[in-house]
């Protein structure tokens, strides 16, 4: 589903940001936290979900889960199949991120593996079958996960740190 095109306000972000924290947490919780009804915690993450704009999901630990090697490769494509390789690279169960991409790579993918045998062959042998008009991979074999942040709490911080919120009232000036 494609996301609808929507302003969110401040406290759209903030219940997205409690969500990102712990999407486990009742909307009587989130309410409290924040000060606002439950009803306006209800209505607005439907809202949000209806419009493709969050999905409450779990986010797992891929190196305590078995994961042995993860990836990311960027695919040189022949002009004209950018789209359709992305489309058929979507499919597969191992890779977690698809984007299309500028610069080195048309086409960039996250990938989980359980060996470098498993990487090399699906860089080798299965993207070659499943996108035969890729012309070059570059495989980036990641050591170490310093950092994946997907609390939205953050973004949103960064997002208007420079800038007054648009739904705060203005202070009041001294006459």
């Amino acid at each position: 589903m494609q996301p609808k095109k929507t302003t969110l306000d401040k406290v759209d972000r903030q219940i997205i940001a409690e969500l990102a924290r712990d999407g486990r947490r009742s909307y009587r919780e989130i309410a409290r936290s924040l000060d606002i009804s439950e009803g306006t915690v209800r209505t607005r993450v439907a809202r949000l979900q209806d419009d493709g704009l969050v999905r409450v999901t779990l986010v797992g630990n891929p190196l305590a889960m078995g994961v042995g090697v993860g990836a990311m490769i960027l695919l040189r494509v022949k002009p004209g199949f950018v789209r359709q390789t992305a489309n058929a690279l979507v499919t597969f169960s191992n890779v977690r991120f698809v984007s299309l991409s500028f610069g080195k790579g048309d086409v960039v993918i996250q990938t989980l593996h359980k060996d470098v045998a498993d990487l090399h062959h699906f860089v080798s042998e299965t993207i070659p079958e499943a996108a035969p008009e890729v012309v070059s991979t570059e495989t980036l074999q990641l050591a170490e996960i310093l950092k994946s942040s997907w609390t939205w709490g953050d973004w949103f911080e960064y997002l208007h740190s420079d800038a007054q919120e648009d739904d705060d009232p203005p202070p009041n000036e001294a006459n």
